[in-house]
């Protein structure tokens, strides 16, 4: 069998042939998939049901992948397009991130700091994380662009 004439699972990451339309070991129906929302999946996940919950890559039909990347590019830094396709864990990461770093250069500016000192050290640990969060912004960007950002979509039960 042709290594392309495969698929995997989204759920439990099972290889299987492509013409099989329900999963042997999850039980996932991939017409089904095909037509899950981020709607209902927002909500599951607002009420802790992440067994509903499946990510997968590219736009589901209520995303609009133009309104995604325009928010990873411009807003990503801050969490928005996370907050948009309901990852709200890690939008908010991204927002604590982003107002540390805001305030930290404001301090650092207000004080005019010189490279010594505790307070130094930690400036300089905040300015590291800052970046760490920005380097996530510049994957997402990339990730949406290339349409491997994934997104939770909810199955109908």
């Amino acid at each position: 069998m042709n290594i392309f004439e495969n698929k995997r699972c989204p759920r439990c990451n099972t290889k299987m042939p492509k013409e099989i339309m329900v999963c042997p070991s999850c039980r996932l129906n991939f017409v089904k998939f095909e037509n899950a929302t981020n709607a209902e999946a927002k909500i599951a996940l607002k009420m802790g049901e992440k067994d509903r919950v499946v990510y997968r890559k590219g736009c589901p039909k209520d995303v609009s992948r133009t309104k995604l990347t325009l928010l990873t590019v411009f807003l990503g830094f801050m969490g928005a397009n996370n907050y948009y396709v309901g990852k709200t864990h890690r939008g908010v990461f991204f927002t604590i991130f982003f107002i540390i770093g805001v305030i930290n250069a404001i301090i650092t500016n207000v004080l005019n700091l010189n490279p010594s000192g505790e307070l130094w050290e930690v400036f300089t640990f905040l300015v590291l994380i800052w970046g760490i969060v920005l380097f996530m912004w510049i994957i997402d960007i990339a990730k949406v662009a290339l349409n491997k950002f994934k997104i939770p979509v909810s199955l109908p039960w």
